[in-house]
């Protein structure tokens, strides 16, 4: 395999979960190899808890909340919860459980169908769009936080007038823009965004032309600008790279509280003391880390996965006795036919049929305890991924590939080969060609090789995948994201069947096959693009950010998937825990 400065490849033919080589771009030394042991999230007990913050702090309250869409699509019913605004809250739940609608419920975006939210304190929703997103980043900044421009030029005019009504108009918004920072703002947004490792000359470049990562971390730096704020944060880490959600989770760790939607257990990890967890049969709360809370459920799981199996024990031997019982009180009550005295006979039938009864009130008992449990599991099903028969030893090679974007070199000198059965992750900052790799391998791939769609061009080197493979494609963006998806799946001729059952499969079914892609979530859309390769086996499979907005069982789903059939996978990722589970191999771009 080749290896240059510029790509910094790393074998690792078996990976345990806990260990793999990765070097963190602009962490460690250059050149250097770093051994990353990240918290474990399952089968470990995890030991020092997250310290949580006490005070006076205010309360976010739901009680009795109801909320639907339309008449008979319910998503909350009689919930009652409260979150201390002190908390760094991490919000989770299987897609379309309702992790959005709940924040927009607490922040008067949505109102419940029945029920009270009392919010006391000032919330802000992140993703929002910016004002004038076409200015400079530290005027959007600025223009986020508070109406600056606006009251400055107000107490200009004020100023100039000069009359005692307009000097204590001019008094009155003084006072508003110096509570909210007005006068050391500038100062304020440097220093935020060094916390966040962005860099100063970014705040003089129009705010459009940031990366999304950039954007994502600029925003969220307005939000914690802003005086007595509470933030809360909808799924931030989607197209962050590695360093970047570490960077982001770094700062949030620092703040004072929050509620932050999320599925990345690692980012969790770093950022949150409590866990408000929407499960099948209501919503729970948590305290410590997600490693903590997914260490705890599962305790929850195995313990009563052991009290069903004592029940269903004790349920069959109290049946098996009951049944003796009943058998012998008919017997009893048959040999009063002919007896001299039927009395004795008869108290001794009734006797036995109370026995019977008894034993009929303990086994209701016990199927009673039974109907508790598992309230909260969620119905696992093994994601099936058909691996195609005929992939040869080497599927894939790229040999001192170079490619780039106008004159920027993006990829330099990348040789790899890649062998049957691997899952090999490409890895690198936001922007460093990973996206344009997999476009140039898949271009390569097309029955008569065209060039690589936009800007991006392949400038040397060679890819060689033969024709005759079957490849399949996930995007980073869903490919469908309006129309019926029956006339979609119709057009490209996927079998529906198969369709429903992998959908099925990922948690998704029912009515939602009906409705309009408009109406779906991201993360159902996410699954609709996914379950499109996962359809037809394929000899080798290039996805594109598959994890973002899926949650963590469809995570954990694929990871064991993927692990148990070992497809032929190059793809671009981000979610740490994902990438140490399942890559046999990983290429850092720089």
């Amino acid at each position: 395999m080749g290896y240059t400065t510029e790509i910094n490849i790393y074998h690792n033919a078996v990976l345990s979960k806990n260990q793999v080589m990765i070097r963190k771009a602009g962490i460690t030394p250059a050149g250097s190899i770093q051994t990353f042991r990240p918290k474990p999230f399952c089968g470990r007990k995890k030991t020092g808890a997250v310290a949580t913050r006490s005070g006076n702090m205010a309360l976010i309250s739901l009680d009795s909340v109801s909320f639907h869409y339309g008449t008979d699509d319910s998503l909350f019913h009689d919930l009652s919860l409260s979150i201390d605004t002190g908390w760094k809250t991490g919000l989770i739940g299987r897609n379309g459980r309702g992790k959005s609608t709940l924040l927009k419920l607490i922040c008067g975006i949505s109102q419940p169908s029945i029920g009270r939210v009392s919010t006391p304190v000032d919330t802000y929703y992140f993703p929002y769009q910016p004002p004038e997103p076409r200015r400079e980043t530290i005027k959007v900044i600025r223009e986020s936080v508070a109406p600056f421009e606006d009251w400055e030029t107000q107490m200009e005019r004020l100023l100039a007038d000069g009359s005692e009504e307009s000097l204590h108009a001019y008094a009155d918004i003084q006072e508003r823009y110096q509570s909210m920072g007005g006068y050391l703002i500038d100062g304020l947004i440097e220093r935020e965004f060094s916390r966040l490792d962005l860099s100063a000359p970014l705040l003089k470049r129009p705010f459009e032309s940031l990366s999304g990562g950039e954007q994502t971390r600029s925003l969220i730096a307005a939000l914690f600008l802003r005086q007595d704020a509470f933030a809360l944060i909808d799924e931030p880490t989607n197209h962050l790279d590695i360093r970047g959600r570490d960077i982001l989770g770094q700062y949030l760790a620092q703040k004072q509280g929050f509620i932050l939607v999320s599925h990345d257990r690692y980012f969790l990890d770093l950022c949150v003391d409590h866990i408000v967890s929407i499960g099948k049969s209501g919503v729970t709360v948590s305290n410590g880390d997600y490693s903590s809370w997914r260490y705890n459920w599962q305790l929850q799981q195995d313990f009563e996965q052991a009290t069903n199996a004592k029940l269903a024990k004790e349920i069959s031997q109290i049946q098996r006795a009951y049944q003796k019982r009943r058998v012998w009180a008919d017997r009893k009550e048959r040999e009063k036919i002919g007896a001299a005295d039927k009395g004795h006979i008869g108290h001794m039938s009734a006797k036995l049929m109370k026995r019977a009864i008894s034993l009929r009130r303990r086994v209701e008992e016990r199927v009673a305890q039974k109907r508790q449990l598992f309230k909260d599991r969620e119905t696992e099903y093994r994601l099936h991924l058909e691996v195609r028969n005929g992939t040869p030893e080497v599927p894939l090679v790229t040999k001192n590939l170079a490619i780039s974007l106008g004159d920027t070199t993006l990829v330099e000198n990348l040789s790899i080969d890649v062998h049957r059965g691997d899952r090999v992750a490409i890895l690198g900052s936001n922007g460093c060609g990973k996206t344009s790799l997999l476009n140039a391998i898949e271009a390569a791939h097309a029955p008569n090789p065209k060039p690589v769609a936009g800007p991006i061009s392949v400038t040397s080197g060679t890819i060689y995948i033969p024709a005759y493979l079957t490849v399949a494609r996930s995007h980073q963006i869903p490919s469908w994201k309006t129309g019926q998806l029956s006339s979609l799946l119709e057009a490209v001729d996927i079998d529906v069947t198969r369709f429903r059952t992998i959908m099925g499969e990922l948690g998704i079914t029912g009515a939602i096959f009906e409705r309009p892609l408009e109406t779906y979530s991201e993360g159902e859309l996410k699954k609709v693009d996914l379950c499109r390769t996962l359809c037809e086996p394929a000899h080798v499979v290039l996805w594109d950010e598959p994890l973002n907005y899926l949650d963590v069982q469809t995570r954990e789903q694929l990871e064991e998937s993927l692990l148990l059939h070992k497809p032929t996978l190059v793809y671009v990722e981000h979610d740490r825990y994902f990438v140490e589970s399942v890559a046999t191999e990983i290429i850092e771009l720089k």
